[in-house]
This record gives C-alpha cells, structure tokens and sequence, in this order.
C-alpha cells in the first residue's frame, strides 16, 4: 500500500536534538507517548513503517530544496514545500519527516528550546 496523501513537516534542530526527539520508546502504560514527537502531535502511537524521517546534524543544514528532493514522491510536491518554506521565512532546515495522512488526526507546528518543526499541511503522493 501506498501513500496517497501525506502530512510534511520540515524543521531546525539544534546538534543531537532529532535523535532525542523521534528515537521510539516503548513501555507498559499503553497511554504514554512512544516518543516527543508523538506526544507533541497528540498521539500515543505512530506506525513508523508510513513515516519517513530524515535529519543530518545542524551544522550540516541546507537549502530547502536539496534537502527535501529525493525523498519519497518528492516530484509532486517539492516545489509546494520550497513555496510554503519561503513563505514562512525558511531557507534551511536540517530535518525532514513524511508521513502518511492516516497516522495522524491534528498534526501541528511545534517550538521547544532546541528545535522548531513546522507541519506544512497534506500533499498529494501520486502513486
């Protein structure tokens, strides 16, 4: 099965931030977060086989475009996210994720203290 629609989020992390932030935990309390990304999304779960998530150290950051061309189905949406990117006044990132429109219901932007991971919205995946 493939992805018809996804979610995109692109973002800046300072070093070390995204192993902390998206490395998946698991516990007995079927309630609690399997990661900060998780959580920082309302969700408890993620099936990580309808995600992609790719991220290089901050100082490794680059220009939008290079960063996010490549990944899965990225020729129908590439130029939608360098355009929404630009709108927002992102020019580099250092983290990219991709996920399936199902795995999550209220996906958002997030700030904390090392990092900002802006959700750019759905975008069609022609499969």
């Amino acid at each position: 099965m493939a992805m018809n629609i996804s979610h995109i989020w692109i973002g800046v992390f300072d070093s070390g931030a995204p192993d902390d932030y998206f490395v998946e935990h698991y516990s007995d309390d079927d309630d609690a977060p399997i990661n900060l990304f998780a959580a920082e999304q309302d969700e408890t779960f993620y099936d990580h086989d309808w995600l992609e998530i790719s991220f290089v150290d901050a100082s490794e950051s680059t220009d939008v475009r290079l960063f996010v061309d490549g990944h899965s189905y990225s020729e129908d949406y590439l130029d939608a996210v360098v355009e929404k990117a630009a709108g927002l006044g992102i020019e580099r990132i250092n983290v990219f994720v991709l996920a399936d429109k199902n795995e999550f219901s209220s996906p958002r932007s997030v700030v904390g203290e090392k990092y900002r991971l802006e959700y750019l919205g759905e975008f069609t995946c022609n499969t």
